[in-house]
C-alpha cells in the first residue's frame, strides 16, 4: 500500500500543479484577508474565525476546494483502468490497498499544501493555529473522498471530470444556500455537505469534526464497488 501512497503523492507533487495550488492559496488568502478585515464582524457571526488571514483561507476553501480537488484528482482511479495500469498495481497489492493508497496519497498532498500555505502567512498573521489547520484538512478530505468515489464509480476520466466540475460548482451553492433557507429539500441536501457543519462551528465547535464521517463513508463505498469491478 505504501508504494501506491508514494506513487500517488509523487505524481501530484512532481508537477507544477502543487506550486500553483500553494501560490493560489497564499495569494488569495492574503488578498481575501484584506477584504475580510472590512467585514470581519459579520463573517465571525458565520463561524469563520477571528483571524482575518485564516478567515481568508477558509473562505477560499469553502468556495474553491471542490474545484481544486476535482481538477487534480478526478481520474485518481479510473485513469489506471483506462490505461490498463491497474492490472500491474493489482498484481503488486490488494484492491483495498489500491483504494486506501490513492486516498492517503492525495490526502497527504493536500495536507502539505495547506500546511505550507498557513506557514507562508505567518509573517502576516503572526500566528499558526494547529486547530485551524486540522479543520481545513478535514474540510478538504470530504472532497478527496467524494472525488475518489466518483472516479471509482465512473469508468471514463472525461466523464468523471465533467461530473466533478458540475458537483464542485453545485455543492458550495447548495451547501451555503441550505444554511439560510427554510426549504426542507435544500436543508436535507445541506446535511450531506460539509458546509452545514462548518457554519455551525461558532456555536458548537465539535460540529466540524463530524465531517470526518463522510470521507470514511466514501472510502467504504469505493472499496465495495472496486472489489466487484472487473480489471
Amino acid at each position: 500500500m505504501f508504494t501506491v501512497v508514494f506513487r500517488e503523492f509523487k505524481s501530484l507533487f512532481t508537477s507544477i500543479r502543487s506550486g500553483l495550488i500553494i501560490a493560489v492559496l497564499f495569494g488569495v488568502t492574503v488578498g481575501a484577508a484584506r477584504l475580510v478585515r472590512q467585514f470581519e464582524a459579520p463573517l465571525q457571526d458565520l463561524g469563520l474565525g477571528q483571524d482575518a488571514y485564516v478567515m481568508g483561507l477558509m473562505l477560499l476553501l469553502i468556495l474553491a476546494a471542490p474545484l481544486f480537488v476535482t481538477s487534480l484528482s478526478h481520474n485518481i482511479v479510473n485513469k489506471e483502468m483506462d490505461t490498463r495500469t491497474i492490472r500491474f498495481l493489482a498484481t503488486k497489492t490488494s484492491r483495498n490497498h489500491i483504494i486506501l493508497g490513492k486516498f492517503i496519497g492525495s490526502f497527504l498532498f493536500w495536507a502539505v499544501c495547506l500546511t505550507v500555505a498557513l506557514l507562508l502567512i505567518i509573517p502576516f498573521s503572526k500566528s499558526f493555529s494547529i486547530l485551524n489547520l486540522i479543520q481545513a484538512i478535514i474540510f478538504v478530505s470530504y472532497f478527496i473522498g467524494l472525488t475518489l468515489f466518483l472516479s471509482t464509480v465512473i469508468p471514463k476520466p472525461s466523464l468523471s471530470m465533467f461530473l466533478g466540475i458540475i458537483i464542485s460548482v453545485a455543492l458550495p451553492v447548495l451547501g451555503l444556500w441550505s444554511t439560510g433557507t427554510d426549504n426542507l429539500f435544500v436543508k436535507a441536501i445541506g446535511y450531506i455537505t460539509p458546509y452545514f457543519y462548518y457554519i455551525q462551528e461558532e456555536t458548537h465547535s465539535y460540529y466540524a469534526y463530524f465531517v470526518v464521517l463522510f470521507p470514511v463513508l466514501f472510502i467504504v463505498l469505493s472499496l465495495f464497488i472496486f472489489r466487484k469491478r472487473d480489471l
